[in-house]
């Protein structure tokens, strides 16, 4: 099992954008997990998708859904990947900080 860490950082003044960004995790092809270790001001929406971006493994939901804290462990995803890569994609609206990383967990 190894924690991999996307980081996103985004300042206040920055424009309203989205992105769509694949992420390779070496030879491991199981996402057990994923979390937000960070802070935001609830600004920035996150999909997680396969490395293709045809299906959804998580949809489009606000950076805080993935947060631990108050009661909230990572969030368990068991989803066998294919090419050891996934899709994130994000929009951001200016006005807040967001500053922190998802950290997703695999394993072979």
């Amino acid at each position: 099992m190894k924690r991999f860490v996307y980081n996103i950082h985004k300042q206040s003044s920055d424009p309203t954008a989205t992105s769509n960004e694949v992420v390779s995790f070496d030879d491991y092809d199981h996402l057990k997990a994923v979390s937000w270790i960070g802070e935001n001001g609830g600004n920035i929406d996150v999909e997680i998708k396969t490395h293709d971006g045809k299906l959804s493994i998580v949809e489009s939901v606000p950076l805080d859904y993935f947060k631990i804290g108050t009661g909230r462990e990572e969030m368990i995803l068991e989803q066998p990947i294919s090419n050891n890569s996934i899709r994130i994609a994000t929009s951001f609206i200016t006005g807040a900080e967001v500053k922190g990383a998802l950290v997703f967990t695999l394993e072979k």
